[in-house]
């Protein structure tokens, strides 16, 4: 015997009414403006006066520059033409560093879209013998919010996007990178440098 198919037959309280909808939402989205309802007020009612900076939203570019890492710069890189200058196995040995740093101050409590872009280049000489990468981390106040692992070409523009929920200013934002410890054979030339850092933060609280 063969199979009968469920028949779907709709039915009118499975029918939204649009007019009860929209009068539902227009009274919760004024709850949200304050109580301010365009449709009541006359015409010219509110001027500049009235109106409040960064209500809705609030938008930041952050032009950062190189990495430049006090202690860490090794002076005897980039001599060369064509070489870059910044921190080598003489003064690295592995683990997170600190690659920018800064505060912000335009947040309220709501939502923050962040996005970071910066050029990468990286020493891959010797990645027959020690596998050469460049991890980078995200972290508002101190949380880890975003991650790249390996990022393993020699030189690349990289960006890194997030949406996170966030508390209002001041915040700290951090970006920190990473790379392998050095083998028992590795040149003393720079081992990578993240180059035109910069950061787009739009934040939304309504």
């Amino acid at each position: 015997m063969s199979k009968k198919w469920t028949e779907a037959h709709p039915r009118d309280n499975a029918i939204i009414d649009y007019k009860e909808f929209n009068k539902g939402y227009n009274a919760y989205k004024s709850s949200l403006n304050g109580g301010i309802d365009r449709t009541m007020l006359q015409n010219e009612m509110l001027d500049e006066g009235e109106l409040q900076p960064q209500a809705f939203h609030s938008v930041a570019i952050q032009r950062r520059g190189n990495l430049d890492v006090t202690g860490l710069t090794d002076t005897t890189t980039g001599a060369a033409v064509g070489d870059f200058r910044g921190l080598s196995y003489n003064t690295y040995g592995g683990g997170w560093i600190t690659a920018d740093q800064f505060n912000l101050t335009i947040l309220k409590d709501g939502m923050l879209h962040w996005e970071f872009s910066t050029h990468v280049y990286m020493n891959t000489f010797y990645s027959n013998v020690n596998a050469k990468y460049v991890s980078m981390r995200l972290l508002f106040d101190g949380a880890e919010v975003c991650t790249a692992y390996k990022v393993t070409s020699p030189i690349i523009t990289f960006r890194m996007i997030c949406d996170i929920p966030v508390t209002a200013s001041p915040n700290t934002i951090t970006v920190q990178a990473r790379a392998p410890a050095a083998s028992t054979t590795e040149n003393t030339k720079c081992l990578f440098s993240l180059l035109a850092m910069q950061h787009l933060f739009i934040g939304r609280w309504r």
